[in-house]
């Protein structure tokens, strides 16, 4: 007997195979999968201990949509969920599964581990925390806020608009949702909203799209110093991703005085910057932020900054 008459002759056994080697699948698959009861008893946990200024990640990165479902929004709050950087926290909550961890806190202490059936809650402290001073994001929409366009013609007032968030679109490319609140401009707008970075993570933060031949200026009036203004920028992930186009520059002035700049350069990301103050701290004064990019397109250009 031939091989090849020989596997025709047994090939139907290779059917009750298939079916085993599927049901093993499935039999591991299950005993993976957390149950409810394990992420609730967990919830509780870390629920019982937290403080405004911690912080709740989920372990491995995959696992986020779940932990926030199961969490709520009263705990994953959008500061947390779509923070700029962990540093603003004191202290951290990793819910973890299958010995993951989680790289943004790589540095951090350990001081306490509870266990809740497949989760582990490990409890970190921040080993260089610092508390902030003010936060620009926090400022949007007060009274002590006021935005204009300045180009050839001179300098226009953006009036406060009160509204409902508009939604990004479904497809590809997708926009950010526009905020319902925002100072509306000739050609573009400022208001707090979600960035999704070129990382594909949300980020709180103040968009300020650019505008061609003109820069947005952003007043606020009563600004708490520190020792430096630590922020981020960024632009909407569609257009970030394709590495062309234009940079954009952002400035910032307190109190008449230049304290530094930054420029987000195409296809870079989420990019952090500080900018010392040290000779302001424990003032407080106007601060004045400038936003502008050469050339003719428009960027969604995000950034956040506090200090500290």
């Amino acid at each position: 007997m031939t091989l090849a008459v020989a596997l025709k002759r047994w090939a139907f056994a290779l059917v009750p195979l298939v079916g085993l080697v599927e049901l093993a699948l499935h039999w591991k698959q299950t005993r993976d999968v957390v149950p409810d009861a394990d992420w609730l008893a967990a919830r509780e946990g870390v629920k019982a201990e937290l403080h405004d200024r911690d912080l709740v990640v989920f372990a491995p990165e995959w696992s986020d949509p779940l932990g926030r479902r199961f969490f709520g929004a009263d705990i994953m709050t959008l500061g947390r969920a779509a923070r700029p950087d962990a540093t603003r926290f004191e202290r951290a909550f990793e819910v973890s599964m299958r010995g993951a961890h989680s790289a943004e806190l790589s540095r951090w202490k350990k001081v306490a581990e509870h266990r809740y059936g497949a989760l582990t809650v490990t409890t970190l402290e921040n080993p260089s925390f610092v508390p902030l001073k003010d936060d620009l994001v926090a400022q949007i929409g007060a009274k002590v806020v006021r935005v204009s366009r300045v180009d050839a013609a001179g300098e226009t007032p953006c009036p406060w608009q009160h509204g409902v968030t508009q939604s990004g679109s479904t497809y590809v490319p997708q926009g950010p949702a526009v905020p319902g609140d925002k100072f509306v401009c000739q050609g573009s707008y400022v208001g707090v909203g979600v960035l999704h970075d070129l990382d594909h993570r949300p980020r709180q933060c103040i968009f300020a799209g650019t505008i061609p031949g003109a820069t947005l200026r952003i007043r606020f009036a009563d600004v708490a110093y520190g020792a430096v203004l630590h922020g981020h920028d960024g632009v909407q992930w569609v257009t970030d991703r394709t590495k062309a186009g234009d940079s954009v520059h952002i400035s910032f002035k307190a109190m008449g005085q230049e304290i530094g700049h930054h420029t987000h350069k195409p296809g870079t990301g989420w990019v952090g910057f500080e900018l010392p103050m040290r000779e302001l701290s424990g003032q407080h004064g106007e601060l004045v932020v400038e936003v502008s990019a050469r050339g003719q397109g428009q960027k969604q250009f995000c950034f956040e900054a506090d200090t500290r």
